[in-house]
Formats: structure tokens, sequence, C-alpha cells
């Protein structure tokens, strides 16, 4: 438990930074919600690009072995996407803020009303609960990237053995980040296979 609990630490200690990156996150969602709205046909484009099947998520999926096959995609698809915005960042820190950004814009062209044939208002409410967990996910990945960087700027006005001493601390404190980041993922994937496929059903 304790790595967890220095992960937890380290998010209260930097929460202002944390909560600037929900913000800055929450407002390009936003953005690409308001440009879905003024240009339908954008809206219309990026359901047709992803398909209004994956965007309903898991509807209808009641088998165990479906459900679990449903949660392993949603995993993989996950982590494959979170090192997408990591490993590149490790050499441009600005990477995965660019890719998170483009992430959340995409979310908000896409889920922003219903689309007659596509979407309807019971297939969309479930996936807000998703994208919240899933996207808080990014959010920390990137908060760790954003501290790696910020180290490494201060690093550079030590000395070596003392500036590689203070980078390689941080990499551990934020090798730590990623198991908060872990845990929001399962838990993505468990909703996904297991709770969205009931409230859309219900709704």
């Amino acid at each position: 438990m304790r790595p967890l609990g220095d992960a937890l630490d380290i998010v209260k200690k930097d929460w202002r930074l944390l909560a600037a990156l929900n913000a800055l996150f929450f407002c390009v969602l936003i953005i690409g919600a308001t440009i879905a709205v003024i240009s339908p046909e954008l809206h219309v484009s990026m359901i047709n690009l992803i398909g209004a099947d994956s965007i309903s998520g898991s509807a209808g999926i009641s088998d165990s072995s479906n459900q679990i096959q449903v949660a392993g995609l949603s995993v993989y698809s996950s982590f494959t996407y979170l090192l997408v915005i990591a490993l590149p960042s490790v050499v441009l820190p600005i990477w995965g803020p660019i890719m998170g950004a483009a992430r959340f814009f995409i979310w908000g062209v896409t889920y922003v009303t219903p689309l007659q044939g596509g979407m309807s208002m019971g297939d969309l409410l479930p996936q807000y609960m998703l994208m919240l967990i899933q996207g808080e996910a990014y959010i920390i990945a990137i908060f760790a990237c954003i501290r790696q960087f910020s180290v490494a700027i201060s690093a550079l006005g030590l000395g070596f053995r003392q500036g590689v001493t203070l980078y390689l601390r941080s990499v551990a404190d934020n090798l730590k980040l990623l198991l908060i980041v872990i845990i929001l993922l399962a838990m993505a994937a468990l909703y996904q296979a297991l709770v969205l496929p009931a409230l859309t059903s219900i709704l």
C-alpha cells in the first residue's frame, strides 16, 4: 500500500497543478462540443468515423464471456493510448498534453448530443461516467509527464550527480502515479463491461 500512499501524497502536494489540468481539459472538451453544435456535420462525420456501435459501448452484452472480452479490450485500448501519451513524453514532454487535448476534443465533438439513427440520450448518459473515469486517468498520466519535465528543468541548474539523483527520484515518484492510473483504467474497464450495458438498456 505504501507506493499507492506515496502516489496519493504526490497528488495532495501538487493538487493545484492537477486541478488546473482538469479545468484545462474540461475546457477543451467544451470547445469540441461547442464546435459540434455549431457544425452538426462535424458531429456526424466523427460518429461515422468512430462507429455508432463503439460509441454505444457494450450495450446489449449479457454473456459473461463477452463481458470479460469487452473488459479486456477496454484495458488494452486504454493502456495503448496511455503508452501513446507517456512514452514519447519522455523525450518530448509537450506530447502528452497535446495527445490528451486531442482525445478530449474528440470526446466533446462526439458525445455532445444524440444523433438520430446513431445515438440516443440513453446511449450518451452512461458514457459520461466512462469518460470521467478514463479522462481522469489520462489527466493523471499527463500530470506525471509535466512534473517530470519540471524536475528535468530544475535539475539543469544543479551539478551532474545531484541533478541525476533528483531526476531519478522524480521518475520513481511518477511511476507511483501510474498505480492510480492503472486503478482508474481497471475501474473503467469493469464499468464498460458490467455496468454500461445495464444502464444503457434501462435508459
